[in-house]
């Protein structure tokens, strides 16, 4: 009984992300690259081929006629827009910008285009407003370590966090204090990405102004 109320909590609080769109699943359909780019304003997407041609405009309501939520990693209403990125050269930007059908294209490198790998992207929102973990994590992920390698003591482990806030990262690991629905707090290193790249969690944009 106990158990089912935790869960019920938990649902609840990951209503807060119908409003905007945010990554919640592992190895679901959504493509997640080496990092992302943040998009302001309206950036023009281009063609893989040699002689790059335009595809289309990416602005807040998505590109040609395809919605946010299947363009966008991660969308807000106050204007955060991320882009997954694949791989980059001295001049492009290669992206997923079809989330959907899993299109790729260019977008030029300028000022109003930041780019952040993972663990950058934890330090500046995850430190600042936490992070969560994706639904349907398997529970062997939800453990905390002594120190962030899995040979280390396995200090602690959860089931549905309330909160989990992000104080250091190493890695592909980050320590973390986590705050349960039944106010008890656990402090250790969680892996927060796979070897091969997949991520188990991701910085909290709903606490994001």
């Amino acid at each position: 009984m106990r158990r089912f109320i935790l869960f019920f909590f938990f649902l609840l609080s990951q209503t807060a992300f119908a409003a905007s769109y945010f990554p919640v699943y592992v190895n679901s359909s959504t493509y997640y690259g080496t990092g992302v780019i943040s998009i302001k304003g309206n950036v023009e997407i281009y063609s893989l081929e040699n002689n790059p041609q335009i595809i289309g405009t990416i602005n807040q309501n998505g590109i040609n006629n395809l919605a946010p939520e299947n363009v966008f990693l991660v969308s807000k209403e106050n204007g955060i827009r991320l882009l997954p990125v694949k791989s980059d050269d001295d001049e492009w930007y290669i992206v997923c910008y079809n989330q959907t059908k899993k299109l790729f294209g260019r977008i030029k490198k300028a000022e109003n285009i930041d780019y952040m790998n993972y663990p950058q992207l934890f330090n500046l929102y995850g430190r600042k407003n936490g992070i969560y973990i994706f639904r349907n994590l398997p529970d062997k992920y939800k453990k905390l370590y002594s120190s962030p390698n899995e040979e280390s003591t396995l200090v602690d482990s959860f089931t549905f966090p309330k909160h989990i806030a992000l104080w250091l990262i190493s890695g592909d690991w980050v320590l973390v204090k986590v705050t349960t629905y039944d106010a008890q707090t656990k402090t250790g290193w969680l892996r927060y990405r796979s070897e091969n790249g997949t991520l188990f969690a991701f910085p909290d944009f709903t606490q994001e102004n």
